[in-house]
């Protein structure tokens, strides 16, 4: 008896293993460098985004990227278009983080980042205690981009946040903005 189930049982793991291996290949993500001219950055993604205005800053255009693993979340960059003073608008942004004014900011994680020589900083903070915000900033000649990503708490930031803030590079603006 033993004998006849163990050739069923053997094809059963066999299809489920062909299965699970075909479902992997089809689930990999091809992941390439997207252009947004107009808005002078590069980056590389798992799929194009489709940029909109942003619903609470009418100057900003907000590109959205679902992340491959579902339970990773979504990584958001803002563009603001309006002009600003880069020095002062990043210092504000330190100072609430580290001084608390920034409610839930983690003081420690603050940090300056740079681009191309263009001043940046970025910082995390929790959304509430199962949820983590990493949010990093540029400004580059008074254009500001703001990438923020969310993520449980219990886990280390995605690999794949992690890839695309990476991966943000300038471009020459397009002059029709």
């Amino acid at each position: 008896m033993l004998f006849v189930k163990f050739p069923s049982l053997l094809a059963l793991v066999s299809a489920l293993s062909f299965a699970a291996l075909a479902f992997s290949q089809s689930e990999k993500t091809q992941w390439k460098e997207y252009v947004f001219a107009s808005d002078g950055f590069a980056l590389t993604l798992p799929y194009a985004p489709k940029p909109h205005p942003d619903a609470n800053l009418a100057d900003a255009t907000v590109y959205t990227i679902d992340l491959p693993n579902a339970d990773d979340g979504t990584v958001t960059l803002r563009v603001l278009h309006q002009p600003r003073d880069c020095l002062a608008t990043l210092g504000q942004l330190k100072e609430g983080a580290l001084t608390g004014r920034a409610p839930g900011a983690d003081a420690s994680s603050v940090k300056d980042v740079f681009i191309d020589g263009h001043p940046g900083m970025e910082y995390q903070w929790k959304v509430s205690p199962a949820r983590v915000v990493l949010e990093r900033h540029y400004c580059i000649d008074g254009r500001f981009y703001t990438f923020s990503t969310a993520w449980p708490s219990a886990y280390p930031l995605p690999a794949a946040a992690t890839r695309i803030m990476k991966s943000f590079r300038l471009v020459k603006p397009d002059s029709h903005r």
